[in-house]
């Protein structure tokens, strides 16, 4: 008799496992895009048109992967979103998650343009992408100046709902995708930009951390070594070190590609961390979650350097002397 109950409770347990496994698979896949492409296509769903049809469509028009097409259906089942989808051409990118696609076919009009913004970019270059896929698809109620002036605006950023005083913009600009009303106005985008940071940020790091988050966005190449990083920021600014930050110069400068000369380190400017100490005085660019996780967690180590070779690899110093050997045997 124990052993009969000893299977059962074995077949019980590995059952379970079995169903917390495929739980997490699933909850991983419904949000995972579905292409690294941000391509647009456009894509018609006929009136009665059946699910199994429009699932084929979406796999045969690249938008959905054929392996994920089952987790679709079960999507669309689990929320009863099969009766909701709306007959309509819509317009969307191949780098849509499973839930953003059924999002997006449950409205044939209103998010009718989708734009993936890139993490590590200031709100100016933010600003050009909108200018550029608004005016691709008509919307005249988008103006980017207006956008960048509303981004240092007091009276307009008191009234999103910030617990402390904010100034500028920069920083907020969470780097995501989003979905667009092609009659979205400069206010309505701005605020659809920081409802999202409320949503996947958060409001309860400090202002100082987002600034270090930025240029861990910017100095860190990867998963591994921004964490890394982001201490060795902490650590030089607790202890009072010039940060010696390559990306604050460039900010200014308004170009990530601009070559740093001893001149750019001598200008006099407050993003000049070869000159002032502390933090700039605002982020330097709009980080995305990977750079301020890091920052929230850094990994603790006891360099004080750092340098990226011309392919791309971390090396790290404890001392100056130790630095000035990496320069000259990596970057020379």
């Amino acid at each position: 008799m124990r052993s009969i109950i000893k299977i059962f409770l074995l077949a019980v347990l590995t059952v379970a496992v079995i169903l917390v496994v495929a739980k997490k698979n699933y909850d991983t896949v419904i949000e995972q895009p579905n292409s690294d492409s941000s391509d647009k296509i456009s894509f018609e769903i006929a009136s009665g048109e059946t699910v199994d049809s429009i699932v084929q469509k979406l796999v045969d028009q690249g938008i959905l992967k054929e392996k994920w097409a089952n987790y679709f259906r079960i999507y669309l089942k689990l929320n009863d979103i099969s009766q909701r989808i709306q007959a309509g051409t819509y317009v969307m990118p191949k780098n849509l998650s499973i839930t953003e696609i059924a999002e997006t076919i449950q409205q044939a009009r209103g998010l009718d343009i989708w734009i993936t913004i890139p993490e590590g970019l200031r709100k100016d270059e933010i600003a050009e992408i909108l200018a550029k896929e608004f005016t691709e698809e008509g919307n005249i109620n988008f103006v980017k100046e207006d956008f960048l002036t509303l981004t240092t605006d007091e009276t307009f950023i008191s009234s999103l709902g910030f617990s402390y005083t904010l100034k500028n913009l920069e920083g907020y600009l969470y780097p995501d995708k989003y979905a667009f009303s092609n009659t979205a106005t400069t206010e309505e985008v701005l605020k659809i930009f920081l409802d999202n940071f409320k949503k996947k940020v958060g409001t309860e790091d400090s202002y100082e951390d987002l600034i270090i988050a930025s240029m861990v966005e910017r100095e860190g190449y990867t998963s591994s070594d921004r964490p890394m990083i982001a201490d060795i920021i902490k650590r030089r600014l607790d202890e009072g070190w010039l940060l010696q930050i390559d990306a604050t110069l460039l900010y200014p400068e308004k170009d990530w590609k601009h070559i740093i000369t001893d001149i750019d380190k001598k200008k006099d400017n407050l993003y000049n961390t070869y000159k002032y100490a502390g933090l700039p005085p605002t982020p330097i660019c709009n980080p995305g979650l990977e750079a301020i996780n890091a920052t929230r967690n850094p990994q603790s180590n006891n360099f004080y350097f750092y340098i990226h070779d011309k392919d791309g690899n971390v090396h790290y110093a404890e001392t100056l002397a130790e630095h000035n050997r990496n320069v000259e045997k990596y970057l020379r």
